[in-house]
């Protein structure tokens, strides 16, 4: 059975009550047997060179192919990896927010990190969003393709689709972010443990139901930079998934106007 709330005896935590480790890493992975070690290679650098304590939660998300071997295969390569990184595993595949959702149902760190397995979105980013959230205080860091310093290689049509999207959540929900999709995002623990269990969506619009429940609370959100560097030449979002996130949209708007579902 899936979990839908944290599970605080999974906690890890000195005698004092503090959580041992610094970040918990959560990477959704649906079929990328050919990505997904080199993302852990790069990840777990990351975090090796800020000096942090950290793990790595990869969640299968119902693969076909070779995914989970892939990561077992690469945790058992030595002491380093088999310490830091874990897999977590379910079928048939729930969405990408589902798999979030459960894999932070395992993760103990002060900070989470959700992040891609396709390495559009480099995780050293992930330093910054750290610094900017210490220096502004911010309970919540995201990426935004629509800041002014990101650097965006991906296709215009990408970027029209983006912009439309963000001008719909702008009308429906007077956010003050413009980017509620990008791949990165960074959480004090807090949120996630309140939020988490009130979001529905399990699919693409998880993230914007979870940053209406946070923003609904009044956690800081803060928008960062990225660079963005599509790596596969078609995209994953067909129609059918589109007009999915229309109607996961429609019923984040629904249960946060008429149900008050986030108060």
């Amino acid at each position: 059975m899936l979990k839908n709330k944290m599970q605080a005896g999974i906690l890890l935590q000195d005698k004092t009550g503090h959580n041992l480790i610094e970040f918990s890493i959560i990477i959704p992975a649906h079929n990328e047997e050919t990505r997904i070690v080199t993302t852990l290679k790069e990840t777990a650098d990351v975090f090796e060179e800020l000096n942090s304590s950290y793990e790595i939660i990869v969640v299968d998300d119902g693969s076909s192919d070779g995914t989970c071997e892939s990561v077992e295969e690469f945790i058992s390569s030595g002491p380093k990896y088999s310490r830091k990184i874990r897999i977590k595993s379910y079928s048939p595949n729930m969405g990408k927010g589902n798999a979030l959702k459960y894999g932070s149902s395992f993760a103990g760190g002060k900070y989470i990190l959700f992040l891609d397995a396709d390495l559009d979105l480099h995780p050293f980013i992930a330093t910054e969003f750290y610094r900017i959230m210490e220096a502004k205080n911010a309970d919540i860091v995201i990426g935004s393709k629509m800041h002014k310093k990101s650097v965006l290689h991906y296709p215009f049509f990408r970027k029209i689709a983006s912009f439309c999207y963000y001008i719909i959540i702008k009308i429906l929900f007077r956010l003050s972010i413009k980017d509620t999709q990008t791949g990165i995002k960074l959480f004090k623990r807090k949120v996630l443990e309140e939020c988490l269990p009130r979001v529905i969506v399990k699919r693409y619009a998880f993230d914007l139901e979870l940053l209406v429940a946070a923003n609904k609370k009044g956690y800081s959100i803060v928008e960062a930079p990225v660079k963005v560097d599509l790596k596969r030449q078609f995209g994953r979002v067909g129609i059918r998934d589109a007009f999915r996130m229309f109607l996961d949209t429609a019923g984040v708007f629904w249960r946060l106007n008429l149900r008050k579902y986030y108060d």
